[in-house]
């Protein structure tokens, strides 16, 4: 299975933010242990550069950067991305965007906990943690 997790998800892991961090690790460790293959866009690299570096510092944000960069794949971010965002009927742009580099990544869910995004009509099915987890306990 191949997912691509919003900014919020990374950031709920890695800030260990309560009650969202238990579900958001237990995604991180399983695509880890190659259970799923798990993406990330370029632009959320720098979005939790700046968030993490904001609540601790820089060389902790650079490990973070750097950990998440060997671990996980980074899907780019192109002109056509950006047009092609601007014809999905979703209003964020950002979400738009996410969804456009998951269908070209062939995701098969985008996880999020953006309430708004979940109701958006996505060429992805976007899905909260807690049921990635459950699909994936499912599964095996």
């Amino acid at each position: 299975m191949t997912i691509l997790l919003d900014t919020n998800v990374i950031l709920d892991a890695l800030q260990e933010r309560q009650p969202f961090d238990v579900e958001a690790k237990e995604i991180l460790l399983r695509a880890q242990n190659g259970e799923i293959t798990c993406y990330f866009t370029a632009n959320a690299a720098t979005d939790i550069f700046y968030l993490y570096g904001k609540a601790r510092d820089l060389k902790s944000a650079k490990q973070v950067l750097v950990f998440l960069l060997t671990t996980y794949k980074v899907v780019s971010v192109t002109h056509d991305d950006c047009i092609n965002a601007m014809s999905i009927p979703i209003e964020d742009f950002e979400d738009a965007l996410v969804s456009v580099c998951a269908k070209k990544v062939g995701a098969d869910y985008i996880i999020s906990r953006d309430d708004k995004y979940l109701r958006d009509h996505s060429p992805v099915k976007v899905t909260e943690p807690k049921d990635l987890l459950l699909k994936l306990t499912k599964n095996s």
